[in-house]
């Protein structure tokens, strides 16, 4: 990786590699949140040790989440398929809608992570993925997430760093 990118612009560049998406929702379903995992990833391959600041990552991504990235995503889900009483082509229009919503609201999830950045102290110590490991795995504790929540940590931090030197 050449120059640090911001938040958003990394995550998207991670995102559209190969195999990322599906170890993202992956994590997803094991009760993670995927943009507290990719702030991990992101300050660690930046250089820094999001350690200190897990904390203000995880409340801010827990209230922003539960109040409004998950309503938007049941809403979005209730629409696959539609009900039966709602013309069809509407409930897709509004489904993709709530899709831009719910876009946008995790751009502004990260919009908020991002200036923790700066309160992260340069990195030291165990290699890049260790690092993500652990902190991901205390985010998972924290967050009550299940078991599968180790293997798909594991699969995630592997799929990421991989994919790294392509972004």
């Amino acid at each position: 990786m050449t120059a640090a990118p911001g938040f958003w612009p990394f995550s998207k560049a991670v995102y559209a590699q190969e195999g990322v998406k599906e170890a993202c929702l992956d994590l997803q379903a094991a009760g993670l949140d995927v943009n507290v995992a990719l702030f991990i990833v992101w300050a660690i391959a930046t250089g820094r040790d999001p350690g200190p600041v897990m904390g203000d990552v995880l409340a801010r991504s827990a209230l922003w989440r539960s109040s409004v990235v998950q309503p938007l995503r049941e809403a979005r889900d209730q629409l696959k398929p539609a009900p039966d009483f709602v013309d069809a082509e509407a409930a897709a229009a509004l489904r993709k809608a709530i899709l831009k919503s719910e876009l946008e609201a995790e751009r502004l999830q990260q919009a908020a992570l991002e200036p923790l950045a700066a309160l992260c102290p340069p990195r030291s110590g165990p290699g890049r993925r260790a690092a993500a490991t652990e902190h991901l795995g205390e985010a998972a504790h924290g967050a009550g997430a299940g078991p599968m929540a180790k293997s798909s940590i594991a699969h995630f931090v592997e799929i990421v760093f991989s994919r790294l030197e392509n972004v």
